[in-house]
């Protein structure tokens, strides 16, 4: 329907579309309630705004430290990793690009679709060769296909989001060491993507990474701070690692609030216990209305499967939902819906019940 809807530039495509949403139906951006943008329903831990807020006006003046040494240690406590496994970034996205690099080999990095968007340009910046595979399928309630890994010759790389984005399942660590295994064998490296494990801490692997699998983290979702850009990448040897990035990749107030957000585990405990009940209200709420498929997701969103063409009426009515039309596997029936706070799911469930 609108630019930013599909795909952004080098095959990308996300949400946060409002500005597009904004142009094409000439209203004002903020007159949109997004559901677009799967952040925390809690917003940001009070802690880490306020640290933000200091590290503005106390550092900007000056470099921030090169080697991050406070906030590897706040990451590194909260992930369950020594320190010196940390490389912090700017985004999870950046993670993901390091991690392709990082594999050090040439070869083709096995992509499982439907899954996020960044891993082939990744793969591509690598000098990888992305190779798709659909292997969540809605009639299977897009669980896994256990043929996915049974043939990875050449490959170099194999990224696995968990969960996964945008379809919501999670994978138990138990099966993603099994998967890990036998990428391991193969000769490859498994990249997991946890940018939403912190909804369901049990399932993280960060703790096992060796050579042969790497973590990437986000804390943007989590910790609702997108526009300052934090993440991380968890590998065995992260000197290797921050060698191939530029100096300073993370800015000083982000920084900040990242390593306030960190120790602040009282506000990770709540998140988890408010977003489950949230999201189960929500998928409730929307698989009593006719002619909707909500499956089941571990995660602070849900995909939905309508009927064509309601992700636009939903839009003229000033909602905004996550098209999946560009994800390799679904179609235009497909959508996804953040999980936000109880009165502004309600809005959405009646804007649903509206448009349909």
């Amino acid at each position: 329907m609108a630019e930013g809807w599909a795909e952004h530039a080098g095959a990308r495509h996300h949400g946060a579309h409002g500005g597009a949403a904004a142009r094409m139906l000439d209203v004002p951006e903020a007159d949109f309630l997004d559901f677009s943008q799967n952040i925390n329903p809690l917003g940001a831990p009070p802690m880490a705004l306020e640290a933000a807020r200091r590290a503005l006006e106390e550092d900007t003046g000056r470099y921030p430290d090169l080697s991050y040494h406070g906030l590897r240690e706040a990451l590194g406590a909260y992930v369950g990793v020594e320190p010196e496994r940390i490389v912090p970034t700017n985004g999870g996205a950046e993670a993901l690009f390091l991690a392709a690099r990082a594999a050090g080999e040439r070869g083709a990095a096995v992509i499982l679709e439907p899954t996020f968007s960044e891993y082939a340009p990744a793969a591509e910046a690598a000098g990888l060769l992305p190779v798709r595979r659909v292997v969540r399928r809605p009639e299977d309630g897009f669980a896994l296909d256990p043929e996915a890994f049974t043939d990875l010759d050449g490959a170099a790389v194999v990224f696995l989001c968990n969960p996964n984005n945008p379809t919501g399942e999670v994978l138990g660590r138990r099966m993603v060491m099994e998967i890990s295994a036998r990428v391991r064998d193969a000769g490859a490296v498994l990249v997991v993507d946890e940018a939403f494990v912190d909804f369901v801490p049990d399932a993280s692997v960060a703790d096992a990474v060796d050579a042969h699998l790497f973590v990437a983290r986000s804390f943007t979702k989590f910790f609702a701070i997108p526009g300052l850009r934090l993440g991380c990448l968890i590998c065995p040897d992260a000197a290797r690692v921050q060698a191939l990035q530029p100096s300073w990749p993370v800015n000083a107030v982000a920084a900040a609030a990242g390593t306030a957000a960190a120790r602040d585990t009282g506000f990770a405990e709540r998140s988890v216990r408010e977003v489950a009940r949230l999201r189960d209200a929500l998928s409730t709420d929307l698989a009593a209305l006719p002619g909707l498929t909500v499956f089941p997701g571990s995660a602070n969103f849900l995909l939905v499967e309508g009927p064509e063409g309601l992700t636009e009426r939903l839009a003229r009515r000033g909602v905004l939902v996550r098209g999946c039309a560009p994800f390799v596997g679904l179609g235009p029936a497909f959508f996804r819906i953040a999980v936000r706070g109880e009165d502004e799911n309600g809005a959405l469930v009646e804007a649903v019940r509206g448009a349909l």
